[in-house]
């Protein structure tokens, strides 16, 4: 786990009711109550990982796309590490409502996408079997918020460390003239209402209250550290709100590589794809070129290639998304 001292190192009316009720107001609590599963012991999940069938066409579309993207990093002398977070829905599967099903096909999803994006060339570590592993040690420090699609920080600090410890043994990063992020204690951190809750009937939400996790405290710079003002870094993160600053993902991360990490991050709903082609357009992508680059992913995700509407406006065919990731790196 990171290091905690003083050296430095671096997210059912009733039918009258119903029938009277404008048909706009009905149909969006239709459209909320479907968006979420109401499960046992107080979790709630979301309709859109879907455990009862896979489109295995679709995930395969995907990981060749994703493959070749790693292809084309590679080939501009970026390492690439795909941070690929299992399904909290298929973890927690003991707590889905009555009768839910996982297809075989749901079940080899992660370690199928593992295997062909270590074969494209990229360094993938299985969080499956950490977090299986983690969850049977330690059921005390939940690895996923029971209301919210996103993992908790004890979650983000188990996988950091295992990306880091991969990443120092099979990339060869040269050491960095700068420091990694100060870290302290575990300290609670709160999350007020899980982003779940709002697909849950109203009548019914107060039943979801608050949710606690530790998240890792963050401590100043000290030393010659502290006086450089320096926002430059050879490693950066991109990918999708479970990385985002309040889950400590990023933090751990450049502790455990004793460097500098930059990160650049969107809401799921605009998609990973899009994040990385932003970030390749970006200033801090053409001023300094990282050695390598940690590609977050979502495994009920991986079915949905560049162009899937769940994407809106930021989809993309996968040929036109390829070649703009060609030019962004040449």
């Amino acid at each position: 786990m990171p290091d905690t001292s003083n050296r430095t190192i671096t997210r059912r009316a009733g039918l009258a009711g119903a029938l009277a009720a404008p048909l706009a107001l009905r149909d969006a609590r239709a459209q909320q109550a479907s968006l979420v599963e109401i499960g046992t012991n107080g979790w709630l999940f979301p309709v859109w990982d879907r455990l009862a069938r896979v489109d295995m066409a679709a995930l395969r579309n995907a990981l060749q796309t994703v493959g070749e993207t790693i292809g084309i990093l590679r080939a501009a002398r970026i390492q690439v590490a795909i941070l690929l977070i299992p399904s909290r829905k298929r973890l927690m599967r003991q707590f889905l409502p009555a009768g839910s099903q996982v297809s075989p096909e749901a079940a080899q999803r992660y370690s199928l996408s593992v295997t062909e994006l270590t074969r494209a060339g990229a360094l993938v570590p299985d969080l499956d079997a950490l977090f299986r592993n983690q969850m049977q040690r330690d059921a005390s420090h939940p690895l996923f918020f029971k209301t919210d699609t996103h993992w908790t920080p004890m979650g983000a600090e188990l996988a950091a460390v295992e990306m880091a410890r991969q990443m120092r043994e099979r990339l060869q990063l040269p050491a960095s003239p700068r420091p990694g992020t100060r870290l302290g204690d575990l300290r609670p951190m709160q999350l007020a209402a899980g982003d779940l809750t709002q697909h849950v009937p109203p009548a019914q939400r107060a039943a979801y209250g608050p949710e606690t996790s530790l998240i890792r405290q963050i401590l100043p710079p000290e030393g010659a550290a502290a006086l450089i003002e320096d926002d430059s870094y050879d490693t950066v993160i991109v990918g999708t709100s479970n990385v985002q600053p309040r889950f400590g993902f990023q933090p751990v991360l450049s502790n455990q590589l004793v460097r500098p990490v930059g990160l650049s991050w969107k809401p799921n709903n605009v998609g990973t794809y899009a994040t990385l082609l932003d970030y390749l357009r970006s200033d801090a992508f053409k001023q300094q070129r990282p050695r390598a680059l940690v590609w977050n992913h979502l495994e009920q995700d991986m079915v949905n290639t560049t162009n899937n509407s769940s994407w809106g406006q930021a989809a993309i065919a996968p040929a036109e998304f390829l070649n703009q990731v060609r030019r962004a790196v040449a």
